[in-house]
């Protein structure tokens, strides 16, 4: 638990709210009573923290609670932006709120980040980045670390024994168009020579049907979203989308042209009723 969640779950938020009171830091207080009662891996500090932070940094906080996307990340929950809607609008400086989440947050930030990228969940990191200017570089940088680490592991997992039925438990997410839009958010030349690798490899077992399929077709059409350093390696990945969509377009025309369409069925179905119902009133006749 972090002391954004203390703070929700409190109760201290009000809408268009600029100043705290006495008796929101008698909440605090009471809250993380409640919660270390009830949970003993809550940290013996965090009460203090959310009170200092009440005390000494009310402005950035305030301003944590009336920004949807830091809110929610760190409250854990999902309010609409009408929550957000205010009169008052909290400013603060960029630093201010960097040092203050980096303060009290950064811990829980890093935590969150690992979890969203062990599970594969990058939408949930990419909406974080509308808000990338707050973020410590701290923890950007270990964000960054954390993506070269996928795809070593994908370079490291893709060969030639890779089985099917192993690809959604290993390498799944090379098929994720977030998973390449979160790449290009720390795109560099290294990035670049490990998506080469990892494009490599898949190519090589393009011989497999299934693999073809069910990794490699899906890859190259969420390739395209990766915003290379190296402008050849984008033309690279655009001229296999394109060529892609292309025989997928001769299989679906192929397949229209060939055979009955759906609706040629439904006629020939209605027709074959209604000389039944024929042959039945003559036959009663």
């Amino acid at each position: 638990m972090n002391i954004i969640e203390l703070f929700e779950n409190a109760g201290i938020y009000k809408a268009n709210i600029q100043s705290f009171s006495a008796e929101d830091i008698e909440k605090a207080r009471r809250q993380f009573e409640i919660e270390r009662s009830g949970n003993t891996n809550v940290q013996p500090d965090l009460g203090s923290n959310l009170v200092l932070a009440i005390e000494n940094y009310a402005n950035q906080l305030l301003f944590i609670s009336n920004n949807r996307i830091l809110y929610n990340f760190f409250s854990k929950k999902n309010y609409s932006r009408n929550r957000f809607i205010t009169d008052h609008p909290i400013s603060s400086s960029k630093e201010d709120v960097r040092v203050f989440i980096d303060k009290f947050l950064s811990k829980d930030l890093d935590a969150i980040l690992e979890y969203y990228i062990s599970n594969n969940r990058f939408d949930n990191i990419d909406d974080l980045f509308e808000v990338k200017e707050y973020l410590p570089e701290s923890s950007l940088d270990k964000l960054s670390n954390k993506v070269s680490e996928k795809l070593d592991y994908a370079i490291q997992t893709v060969n030639g024994n890779l089985q099917p039925a192993a690809i959604s438990e290993t390498v799944e997410f090379l098929k994720y168009r977030s998973f390449y839009i979160l790449v290009s958010h720390f795109r560099s030349a290294e990035k670049d020579e490990k998506i080469r690798a990892v494009y490599n490899k898949v190519y090589n077992l393009h011989s497999n049907s299934v693999v073809r399929h069910e990794l490699l077709n899906p890859m190259i059409s969420s390739l395209i979203n990766y915003n290379a350093v190296d402008s050849d390696l984008n033309n690279l990945f655009r001229k296999n989308k394109n060529q892609l969509d292309a025989a997928q377009e001769r299989v679906d025309n192929a397949s229209s042209s060939s055979g009955f369409s759906g609706w040629s069925i439904v006629v020939i179905i209605i027709v074959i009723i209604r000389v039944i119902l024929l042959i039945a009133r003559l036959g009663r006749a």
